[in-house]
């Protein structure tokens, strides 16, 4: 009628936008099923997938093996046909998430041919791993620490590995005198240190990418390593 208002419905055309926690937590979940997609298959990934996400929000001991097998939509006898404890099922992330996460900074670094570019590529990939990955890095980098038997021992030697790795380029740029340092050994801890550190804060969909993190980190670390 020609004196009613017409009130249009426009929830159909505006869907309801997720929030800034949620989308951070979808995407992060993404990057762990896309990580475990091209290591495991099957039981064993769903499973892996359920540990590293229970492992990243209750720690490994407030993670219960029920509470990994209900992330993996299963029964809990079902992951011990799998894996034979919940110790194993951390020794296979942190391993492959070390291969992962230390290869991250190697394996670019090694590609240059002169510290400087060695140090600022391996800390740029490396710190954009760890902000792509924050729920695995954040999974392997707090549990791990409190894991140093001989059953781990793969694990920390992929991270002293990295540890040497950066110390030998450090040295180098000194020789070179392209590094003015007094302590390469503290410059080293505080450029890993604070490369995995983004793993705690960053989100993803924030106005930062992990990119553009990566490569302010590398400014960083040139700074830190008394780069001229």
């Amino acid at each position: 009628m020609g004196g009613e208002s017409r009130v249009t419905d426009t929830t159909s055309r505006d869907p309801v936008r997720p929030s800034a926690a949620q989308f951070d937590r979808e995407r992060a979940e993404r990057r762990i099923e896309e990580f475990w997609d091209e290591r495991a298959t099957g039981a064993s990934r769903r499973i892996l997938c359920g540990a590293t996400l229970a492992f990243a929000d209750l720690g490994y001991h407030g993670a219960s093996t029920r509470e990994i097998a209900n992330r993996a939509g299963m029964s809990s006898a079902a992951v011990y046909i799998h894996f034979e404890s919940k110790q194993e099922l951390l020794h296979c992330i942190a391993l492959e998430g070390h291969k992962a996460s230390t290869g991250a900074f190697s394996d670019p670094a090694r590609q240059a041919a002169d510290p400087v570019s060695q140090l600022r590529l391996g800390v740029a990939s490396f710190a954009t791993w760890n902000a792509e990955m924050n729920l695995l890095s954040r999974s392997i980098e707090y549990e791990i620490r409190l894991h140093r038997g001989p059953e781990f021992a793969d694990v920390w030697d992929l991270r002293r590995g990295v540890d040497a790795h950066v110390l030998e380029i450090l040295h180098a740029g000194m020789a070179e005198g392209v590094f003015r340092l007094a302590d390469p050994e503290w410059a080293k801890i505080t450029i890993l240190s604070t490369c995995i550190d983004v793993a705690r804060w960053y989100r993803h969909g924030s106005s930062r990418t992990p990119t553009a993190i990566g490569f302010q980190y590398a400014d960083l670390a040139m700074m830190l390593a008394g780069a001229r």
